[in-house]
């Protein structure tokens, strides 16, 4: 159930639920269908942070690291040592970033196994983002993966339950009454001329 449906059930007419939207959202106030999301964004963004800021550490020690060691080969090599950890977490860091909007982007898309789904996107071919920080075609990719994979979405709708009874009896006991004793059944079952 959508918050738009809450608070109609709760009495609201259309306008007063659009105004409700409307100040929920000049106030960054949204809503997720998962659970935590705000925990889960902090996580990623914690992550993100933290390897910017190695990165920039690092390679403010290189250049120092440049500078004093001219002549000195032993130090030179530890220097391209560095810049060769720079390189794989400069690596790391745009792998997490890419990793980070592809869940975001299953999880507004309100995938239930986002994993599985990102396991998939990542099976197809290389995930890149693009130039707003957003991944290349993900909106293709997840019109497809819902076509594909429609029991890893979380859908609104109810279920319509079909109702298959049973038909009356077998022909025994037409228009007659259920059995109420086993006896009768039993009579029933092997005499029917008798019970009707």
């Amino acid at each position: 159930m959508t918050l738009q449906e809450i608070l109609k059930a709760k009495g609201l007419d259309d306008a007063a639920v659009e105004s409700v939207i409307g100040e929920m959202k000049q106030n960054k106030i949204f809503t997720a269908s998962e659970e935590n999301l705000d925990v889960r964004y902090g996580k990623l963004k914690g992550d993100f942070d933290a390897l910017t800021k190695q990165h920039g550490e690092s390679t403010t020690l290189i250049e120092q690291l440049k500078k004093d060691s001219k002549g000195n080969e032993a130090l030179q090599g530890k220097i391209t040592e560095y810049e060769g950890k720079i390189q794989q977490m400069e690596k790391e860091l745009q792998q997490t970033k890419v990793d980070a909007a592809l869940k975001v982007a299953l999880l507004e898309a309100k995938v239930t196994d986002v994993d599985y789904l990102t396991f998939k996107i990542k099976e197809k071919g290389e995930v890149t983002l693009g130039d707003d920080g957003k991944i290349k075609g993900i909106d293709d990719t997840i019109a497809a993966l819902k076509t594909q994979y429609p029991q890893h979405f979380s859908t609104e709708s109810k279920k319509k339950i079909d109702e298959n009874k049973l038909p009356d009896g077998d022909g025994h006991n037409e228009g007659g009454s259920e059995p109420k004793t086993l006896a009768e059944a039993l009579e029933l079952k092997y005499n029917p001329q008798t019970a009707e």
